[in-house]
């Protein structure tokens, strides 16, 4: 396959994300929900260690009816490749026979992994596993998975038609001609640890790979789009763990957390009017408190004589009234000492006096 040039026609539907996975199944309702359409299926099986690993016709029915794209790789043990030529044709038979098992056709790529960091002196064995395979799947049927030299190298020698290439044993290098990204990033789906993997064409070796119309889109425009996707959406369209989670527990998307972020603004406007109704009431238990405090430290007489304060206040307070009263009893003397009399008394003796 030949380097991709500036021109080359991309599709926005290239931009897809999907999962690789062994330990267990996901399911494919789990990895829709999960915001993942395609799926990378190993055709050999894992053993007790990982009895999620061999992709099963029940599970290819599952994901085709959640429309989950499947594609194919074949992988035992990680240097499987380094046992050349007769090697892979008989893992390309058995690969072949797992796919028709599952529902897939002939006509579409089995990738084949190398997975461990290849020297080139490794490379011819790989080379010569691949060209086994060849044999029966045919040569534009071949893919290889590995780090950047593997599958470079892989591609150089015609080896193989298909890249799918890891992070791992890659460093910073990317191979241009990839179909394939398995990135480092890592995302429970319905409980299984699962590799997030990116679709780099919009034919990666799916097995319902339709050819539709192309849209003309440069690489640097397609990658605009990718990061604007990616920011909406968060790494592997399963959104940012930043943002927080739904009530569902997955991640919140950029619109998600802008929605979650406005509802909660208007809880808190809530909250702030019932914090000031809150403090109304504070404010005034508070000033009666004050003047209750004011009132109680004013003095007071020393026990025990306080507990006769109240009642000696009360019994002040009536003298004060009776002394007050006394200056207008008759028969009482006077400030000068005579004896007061009553206006009424001054008249009787007046008449007296004239008579």
């Amino acid at each position: 396959m030949p380097p991709k040039s500036p021109l080359a026609r991309f599709t926005v539907g290239a931009m897809r994300f999907g999962l690789d996975y062994a330990a267990a199944r996901p399911g494919g309702a789990a990895i829709r929900a999960a915001g993942f359409d395609f799926v990378v299926r190993y055709l050999s099986d894992g053993g007790v260690t990982l009895p999620g690993k061999l992709l099963t016709p029940a599970e290819a029915d599952d994901l085709r009816a959640h429309e989950v794209s499947i594609v194919a790789n074949w992988e035992t043990t990680a240097t499987r490749m380094l046992d050349g030529y007769g090697a892979g044709v008989v893992d390309a038979r058995a690969g072949l026979a797992q796919v028709l098992r599952c529902g897939g056709s002939q006509d579409r790529p089995i990738y084949f992994s190398a997975d461990f960091d290849v020297t080139p002196q490794d490379q011819q064995r790989i080379n010569a596993y691949l060209d086994g395979a060849a044999t029966v799947l045919g040569r534009s049927n071949v893919g290889i998975r590995g780090g950047f030299w593997s599958v470079s190298r892989a591609l150089d020698a015609g080896s193989a038609s298909w890249a799918w290439q890891t992070d791992a044993w890659s460093g910073d290098r990317v191979e241009p001609r990839r179909r394939l990204h398995q990135t480092s990033r890592q995302q429970i789906v319905g409980g299984v640890v699962c590799a997030v993997n990116e679709a780099e064409s919009s034919d990666f070796g799916q097995w319902d790979f339709v050819a539709q119309e192309d849209v003309d889109v440069t690489p640097e425009q397609e990658a605009v789009l990718r990061d604007i996707q990616l920011q909406l959406r968060g790494p592997g369209l399963a959104g940012w763990p930043q943002l927080g989670s739904d009530a569902d527990g997955h991640s919140r998307t950029l619109v998600d957390g802008l929605a979650a972020a406005l509802a909660r603004i208007g809880e808190l406007t809530d909250e702030v009017g019932d914090l000031r109704t809150e403090i109304s009431e504070l404010e005034a238990t508070t000033a009666e408190l004050a003047e209750q405090v004011q009132r109680l430290s004013a003095r007071h007489w020393p026990w025990p004589l306080s507990l006769i304060e109240g009642p000696a206040a009360l019994v002040g307070e009536q003298l004060a009234r009776l002394e007050a009263l006394l200056p207008d009893l008759p028969g009482l003397p006077g400030p000068s000492g005579g004896t007061q009399h009553t206006s009424g008394s001054g008249a009787l003796d007046s008449r007296s006096s004239r008579g």
